[in-house]
């Protein structure tokens, strides 16, 4: 059996590398990507889904689990959420959606803001804080750490916020915006549709140049607050106009 290591040795790259590659990660340098997948084809490698689905406790209606996105670059998350909680002021209202690096703002808002949420993630820490926080109704997806639904939507159509911050799954630089399942875009929509400014919160590797069925263009936000934007996709994320916040710019990882 061909193994990972087969391929990475056949493409003269780590293990690791093959790996970032292969799961579609788009911070390695596109002539080393397109070495191993020459090296993928040629040795007929592939990979165990059922393995890496168990692995990441990936639900093919979702996506990752919270739980394991929660834990993952988390220094990048934490730093981009408390650059993020730097544009509230104590008198705010903010609507968080039920990304893990959104969760992260809650050690760093202001005592008097007033959040309205559709996640569990945001109203537990912001509540043990005394922060005032209200929690949108709908369908709760475990899975997501939030609830979804007509329901929820209708909830943020109806408030009025004047700041918006939310994730995406991945950042398509020419498409958009990207979420595994409709039914946990609408409500970015609908929350999107009320707020004076909407800000997306996302890591390095989130961008991607893939042809994705994007749910919104990335035009539709108002900043893009990120570790740093990897050089394949710096210059088509900047040509947007969407301003940018680098919180640690550097260049993206090409091995």
């Amino acid at each position: 059996m061909v193994t990972i290591k087969d391929v990475a040795a056949r493409a003269g790259v780590s293990p690791a590398t093959v790996s970032r590659v292969l799961n579609g990660v788009p911070t390695v340098d596109m002539e080393i990507a397109a070495r191993v997948r020459q090296a993928a084809s040629e040795l007929d490698y592939h990979p165990n889904e059922a393995g890496r689905n168990l692995r990441m406790r990936i639900d093919s209606t979702f996506g990752p689990e919270f739980a394991v996105r929660s834990r993952e670059h988390l220094a990048a998350k934490r730093k981009i959420a408390e650059r993020a909680a730097l544009l509230v002021s104590s008198n705010d209202t903010i609507g968080l959606d039920s990304g893990s690096t959104v969760s992260m703002m809650c050690p760093y808002l202001p005592s008097g803001v007033l959040i309205y949420t559709n996640s569990l993630a945001v109203l537990q820490p912001a509540a043990r804080r005394g922060i005032a926080v209200n929690l949108a109704p709908g369908r709760y997806v475990p899975e997501m750490a939030a609830v979804f639904g007509s329901d929820t939507d209708a909830y943020f159509r109806e408030r009025r916020l004047q700041r918006y911050f939310l994730s995406s799954a991945k950042v398509d630089v020419r498409r958009g915006l990207y979420n595994f399942n409709p039914l946990t875009t609408t409500v970015k929509l609908a929350a999107m549709e009320r707020a004076d400014m909407s800000i997306l919160l996302v890591h390095h590797e989130k961008f991607c140049d893939a042809g994705l069925d994007a749910y919104a263009p990335l035009t539709r936000v108002d900043l893009l607050i990120t570790d740093y934007i990897p050089a394949p996709y710096r210059d088509v994320v900047l040509a947007s106009g969407v301003p940018v916040i680098e919180v640690q710019p550097q260049a993206g990882d090409g091995a």
